[in-house]
């Protein structure tokens, strides 16, 4: 009788056939085991998920035996090899998808590198330093109270801190700094033109 891997394949469906008939699921788990590691051997698959897959595999199985009809027409390796074949689309796709997300960040950190290039921090120096001058200027236009109250505002006080310093009623200070909106604005517009 000649050996080859036809007699080990009828060898196969009889340990199958035969592990059927007690319906013994971890004997059919463990004779499926060797073939399942086999067919995740493949370059698409890093050899360090290939056990990880093949455990995958079987505990989709032996979940899936639960309610599998070992009587019926469909052959036990039919539905074996559509389980391998999902899990390896599976793993394909997450690969995939984790490459793109990997291009995509890579993208993004590009576009933020080359924004923050293009800002030019040196022009921001000067146009904040244009605008420190035409304040300056629009201060001399200001009565002591209002330029004392730009001042403190400029500071980080908030108008009730800026009343109980100078000791006086919040309503002034609000007014103080309505009067310098409308003088500051003024002037800016004068100054552009």
């Amino acid at each position: 009788m000649q050996e080859g891997p036809l007699n080990n394949q009828e060898q196969a469906t009889s340990d199958n056939n035969q592990a059927l008939g007690y319906k013994d699921v971890p004997q059919i788990l463990q004779m499926l085991s060797p073939m399942i590691r086999l067919r995740l051997n493949h370059y698409s698959i890093h050899p360090n998920d290939q056990d990880d897959l093949a455990q995958d595999v079987l505990i989709k199985l032996y979940r899936a035996f639960k309610h599998f009809d070992f009587e019926a027409e469909i052959p036990l390796e039919h539905y074996v090899n559509r389980v391998i074949k999902n899990v390896k689309n599976d793993y394909i796709r997450h690969k995939l998808y984790s490459c793109e997300r990997q291009a995509m960040l890579i993208n993004e950190y590009i576009v933020d590198y080359n924004n923050s290039k293009i800002e030019r921090p040196l022009d921001k120096h000067i146009l904040a330093l244009d605008i420190g001058t035409k304040l300056q200027q629009s201060m001399a236009d200001l009565t002591h109270l209002e330029q004392t109250v730009v001042l403190y505002l400029l500071n980080g006080y908030k108008p009730n801190e800026i009343a109980a310093t100078l000791d006086l009623r919040i309503k002034v200070v609000y007014n103080a700094i309505q009067r310098c909106k409308m003088k500051l604005k003024r002037n800016f517009k004068m100054k552009t033109k």
